[in-house]
């Protein structure tokens, strides 16, 4: 009550309790009139400047938790009323066959991470020594090159030698012995030169055939990379196994209360069966329905205070916090198109939010509240 009125009325009551020797009788009459006259008076000021609504409730964000694996509940460590933290345990389904075929993926990505540095080693190892093959046949390349040059030069030499005897033979300048030497040395030199030129050959062919061998080695690093992707698809299903464990143990993602459980330890759930609803019990605010008459008084941000049904010598505070853009009925799963053409009129509600806090986790979800709102605020 305002203090004027409680002031007011401080002041009248003692008439009303005197005697009758004290009072006379239209002393009480003017007394009772002025108590009426500010009472009334009282009320509808309050009435004229406060939105009352009865059809509201303390709501929150419930959530429900289910599973996306199938198999037997191995634990059900939670039951309604519980208080978690987030990460804690709700339930845990058995694992044991993932956790079977996560080991024995890790034993393939050990085996497969083995072979792949026996390649490197062997890869090394042939580089090594196709690199020390190839440079001892280029060397040996330009030796029989060089050979063969000199073997060339040596056939010229005898050739024209030679040719110089015989044509002195022919005059008889020289004698017959020196013309078969000449010969005997141009037949050594076109043998050396026919032997080193197939030496030159054979050295060339074995250049090839080492360069050739060189590709054993891109063979090995194109083993090595198909190995590599092995392993990486491995690790891909090491992990799949990994979440296969986790999503196995159905954890709180909030602060929360266990409002309702909906399993026990050893029985069977599929895929998407619900098995534990919370809500967190600071994040609660309260829906409240208000007619579209009365819409025009009421702005965000304006204050209120809340009875409660369940603790009805308690008053809390709260205020609006946002108004809904549609009136309830939009939303009606059977909307009503009035086809027959007879029509009522009925005043529509709106929704309305309200921030209110917890007040010793005294305030719970679903409860009924009573809403007055102070339009002066």
């Amino acid at each position: 009550m305002p203090h004027t009125f409680k002031s007011l009325l401080t002041r009248c009551l003692p008439f009303l309790f005197r005697s009758d020797d004290e009072l006379h009788k239209e002393n009480l009459k003017w007394s009772l009139l002025l108590i009426s006259t500010l009472v009334l008076s009282w009320w509808a000021y309050e009435r004229s400047h406060t939105v009352s609504i009865s059809d509201a409730r303390i709501a929150s964000d419930v959530v429900i938790i289910s599973s996306n694996r199938s198999g037997w509940i191995s634990e059900f460590t939670v039951s309604g009323g519980d208080h978690i933290n987030a990460g804690d345990l709700l339930v845990q389904i058995d694992d044991r066959a993932a956790k079977l075929a996560m080991d024995e993926m890790a034993i393939q990505i050990l085996t497969k991470e083995a072979e792949i540095e026996r390649s490197h080693t062997e890869r090394a190892m042939v580089s090594e020594e196709q690199a020390s093959r190839l440079t001892t046949q280029k060397a040996k390349l330009e030796s029989a090159r060089s050979n063969a040059n000199k073997a060339n030069s040596s056939w010229q030499l005898a050739q024209s030698n030679f040719e110089r005897t015989d044509k002195l033979l022919k005059k008889q300048l020289i004698s017959k012995r020196q013309w078969e030497e000449d010969e005997l040395k141009l037949s050594q030199a076109t043998e050396n030169q026919q032997q080193a030129k197939s030496k030159l050959q054979q050295q060339n062919a074995e250049l090839r055939q080492a360069k050739a061998q060189m590709m054993s080695v891109e063979l090995l690093e194109r083993r090595i990379a198909i190995m590599q992707q092995d392993l990486e698809r491995l690790k891909v299903q090491r992990q799949q196994f990994a979440l296969d464990v986790e999503d196995r143990q159905i954890r709180s993602p909030i602060n929360a209360i266990i409002d309702k459980t909906f399993g026990h330890k050893g029985e069977y759930i599929s895929p998407g069966r619900r098995l534990v609803m919370l809500h967190d019990p600071t994040a609660i605010w309260i829906n409240a329905n208000i007619k579209e008459t009365e819409l025009r008084h009421v702005k965000p941000g304006m204050k209120a205070s809340i009875t409660i049904d369940a603790y009805p010598d308690e008053e809390f505070a709260a205020s609006v916090s946002s108004i809904d853009s549609a009136t309830t009925s939009e939303f009606a799963l059977l909307p009503n198109p009035n086809p027959s053409g007879n029509f009522t009129k009925v005043t529509q509600r709106l929704r309305i939010k309200l921030s209110i806090d917890q007040q010793q986790e005294l305030l719970k979800p679903g409860m009924m509240v009573e809403v007055s709102i102070d339009t002066r605020s």
